[in-house]
């Protein structure tokens, strides 16, 4: 038995999307939840719960998967410890299906729910605050759920001492001896320094001990995992969908040749970011699916837009849209960037996008992601840090796009000549196994 995240595309979530902005895109899910259930409501706020039934379908083996087996899930609306109640419900989107013996059990892109279990703010002396969460119903067919025992087991933007075994996700780590210690020191330099000067620097050395401790949150569009804690029985369907032969899948077009690197400058003498996925489709369509998936437009450089970014990265406050630097492909700048914030300015994910072939709406992109700063202060230069495994952020974004119903993963593709591994244009080491995904967008779910 084994989770299949890589081939399989989005089912709608079996209503009309309503038409209107991001907010109205990510209430759809709860008001198809609402619409569509008729139990009584669970306490605290929230829509009411599907009822549970049997599942799958007649005369079909009945397939356990034990405890501790995992599920890739994406958020699909903000939580907040402190703000959002015990009770809560909370409705999540499977990113991979269950499999057994190669044939698909449940399949992907359903929904998940659960409810707030745990709820506090952070504290004075910089005591995190937490969020708990459990899950206990899965959708494994259409309107049909089974009941299910699950906790958090990782997050993308969570460190693994920030999550307990139980689920519960904390704010930051407590502050501890050395904060207090350092803390500390600095109060006792200043009461030797003049009385004038230690009132500041003893209300800074105050301010830092009994300010409040990191809220715990999860974005909207987070990528996470959960863990069973109990085995989940599911009466499989009696034939047998191979996992390898899905029927979403489809004929892939013959592509046109195209490089495999990016370059720094038009002449591409220093090579830049690898190729790792490309797009079928018309430029409007790659403009609604990126929209649908929460992703924004990159801002274009300018001083203004710039020393907005550098600021955010520096206090890590926000900055949505931030541009991203210039590169090239077959000597042409890129064409679109796309781009899904994290936490703060030091993460996010990011593709440029190139096109490609305008009679066969052809477009190739480089996905990265950001990890944080890289400070160089002899050449007074700063940048983003760059994840090494470039891979890990070309199946995001296709996971990103299957799951909105806009786009199936028709296959992968080696270009020729293609690195495995190397530098990037601002020298940082990247490793990859050389294939661009290819992606075929279509009209929305």
């Amino acid at each position: 038995m084994h989770l299949d995240i890589g081939r399989q595309r989005a089912p709608n979530w079996r209503c009309r999307a309503p038409q209107g902005g991001a907010a109205a895109l990510l209430l759809a899910p709860l008001l198809c939840l609402a619409a569509s259930a008729s139990a009584a409501p669970l306490r605290g706020p929230g829509p009411a719960r599907p009822p549970v039934e049997a599942a799958g379908g007649p005369d079909g083996p009945r397939v356990t998967f034990p405890s501790g087996t995992q599920l890739p899930i994406r958020f699909v609306h903000r939580l907040v410890g402190g703000r959002d109640r015990a009770g809560t419900l909370v409705l999540v989107q499977t990113l991979g299906a269950l499999v057994s013996d190669n044939c698909v059990v449940v399949e992907p892109f359903t929904q998940l729910l659960g409810r707030v279990t745990r709820s506090r703010s952070g504290g004075r002396f910089g005591r995190p605050g937490e969020l708990g969460l459990a899950f206990d119903s899965l959708e494994v067919a259409p309107h049909r759920w089974q009941p299910v025992s699950a906790v958090l087991d990782s997050m993308e933007y969570g460190a693994r001492d920030d999550l307990s075994g139980s689920g519960e996700l904390a704010g930051g780590q407590h502050p501890g001896r050395g904060r207090l210690l350092r803390t500390g020191a600095i109060m006792g330099v200043s009461a030797l320094a003049e009385e004038a000067e230690a009132i500041p620097v003893a209300l800074l050395a105050g301010w830092r001990l009994i300010r409040r401790g990191p809220r715990a949150a999860i974005l909207a569009g987070e990528v996470a995992q959960v863990r069973l804690t109990e085995p989940l029985v599911v009466t499989r369907a009696a034939e047998c969908v191979a996992a390898d032969a899905h029927p979403d899948l489809v004929a892939a077009p013959t592509l046109p040749a195209f490089l495999s690197r990016t370059g720094d400058d038009r002449a591409g003498r220093r090579p830049g970011d690898p190729i790792n996925i490309v797009l079928l489709g018309s430029r409007a369509a790659i403009d609604t699916t990126f929209a649908r998936a929460g992703w924004v437009h990159a801002q274009e450089p300018s001083l203004r837009s710039l020393a907005r970014a550098v600021t955010a990265a520096v206090v890590e406050g926000s900055a949505v849209g931030a541009p991203v630097s210039t590169q090239y492909f077959e000597g042409r700048r890129q064409d679109l960037v796309f781009e899904l914030s994290g936490p703060n300015a030091r993460f996010r994910h990011h593709l440029r996008i190139w096109l490609l072939d305008d009679t066969t709406q052809t477009w190739v992109a480089a996905a990265d992601q950001d990890v944080g700063l890289v400070v160089n202060p002899l050449r007074r230069t700063a940048t983003h840090r760059v994840a090494r495994d470039v891979d890990i952020e070309r199946d995001v974004v296709v996971r990103e796009l299957e799951a909105t119903g806009c786009a199936d993963l028709l296959q992968y593709v080696s270009p020729p000549g293609a690195a495995r591994a190397g530098r990037n244009a601002s020298g940082q080491y990247f490793e990859t196994d050389g294939r661009a995904a290819v992606i075929r967008l279509k009209p929305c779910s």
